[in-house]
């Protein structure tokens, strides 16, 4: 048995058992979530798994939670949805809910083979590695939505510098809003790059070319090959145009340094020829 599984993943079925049609909604946090101190924080919540984590909040219901901050809710009311979101907020480590990245999706039950459509995915039956797969692919979108947002910001800020670099071959701004500038985009770096590296294939793929062949029609519908490889790109220009603002930094040093010293030399000069033919 998975060690991240509690019980074999039995089919999952929604309170009304007449129920074709299921609502998801995901949000994202800008922090980890420790599953551990949350699962001590509010043991009332029924588990489903561990790892990723998936509660049960109400018959019904689900909610799936990823370490990278990503929440995503199954069929889950209004109150269910507050009450989870307002224990996130509240557990140590996680950091503020991302108000500019949410998605949503629907999910059509009873249907004649699995298949992912625009915006919408039709199951035959919902299993808990099913429920895990989509929401994944969801929690991943979200998660993007928030890196793509960070990596543009920063490169708007490199705006203004690289237009000085090309139309008046210097920097124009000051040192400490340059290094500001350049330690902003460090660390949208290394927060993508962090969070790209939970990229990978849900395991639950490994052993069921079906499982498998629905994360890759998710995969392909949220677009995340092609939006991680322009991220990919924007990063890359990041780190070479930080890197350029760095060197320019240091030769703008550099040459301020010699500038002191032939200063430096040239009123050890003066000072030589004052003492030694004195004026009269």
């Amino acid at each position: 048995m998975d060690p991240g599984r509690l019980a074999p993943p039995p089919p999952l079925r929604p309170l009304d058992g007449t129920a074709t049609e299921l609502f998801l909604r995901a949000e994202y946090f800008l922090g980890q979530i420790d599953f551990r101190a949350f699962c001590a924080r509010h043991p009332h919540y029924r588990v489903l798994s561990t790892n990723p984590l998936v509660l049960e909040p109400e018959a019904g219901a689900w909610v799936y939670l990823s370490r990278f901050g990503a929440v995503v809710f199954w069929n889950a009311p209004p109150a269910v949805v507050e009450a989870v979101l307002h224990d996130l907020e509240d557990l140590p480590g996680t950091g503020a809910r991302a108000e500019g990245a949410r998605d949503d999706l629907r999910v059509h039950l009873r249907a004649e083979t699995d298949r992912v459509d625009f915006s919408e995915v039709w199951l035959r039956d919902l299993t808990l590695d099913k429920l895990k797969i989509i929401s994944l692919a969801l929690a991943q979108s979200v998660a993007l939505d928030e890196v793509e947002g960070e990596v543009s910001l920063a490169m708007a800020r490199f705006g203004p510098v690289v237009t000085a670099l090309r139309d008046e071959g210097r920097l124009l701004f000051g040192q400490k809003d340059l290094l500001r500038t350049v330690g902003f985009a460090m660390a949208v770096r290394a927060a993508v790059l962090d969070t790209l590296t939970l990229f990978d294939d849900p395991p639950e793929t490994w052993e069921s070319e079906a499982l498998a062949h629905l994360d890759g029609a998710l995969f392909d519908q949220f677009d995340l090959e092609e939006r991680l490889s322009a991220v990919n790109q924007k990063v890359a220009y990041l780190q070479d145009a930080g890197a350029t603002v760095l060197d320019v930094l240091a030769h703008r040093k550099d040459q301020r340094l010699e500038w002191i010293i032939i200063i430096l030399i040239l009123v050890e000069v003066v000072l030589f020829i004052w003492k030694e033919f004195p004026l009269k």
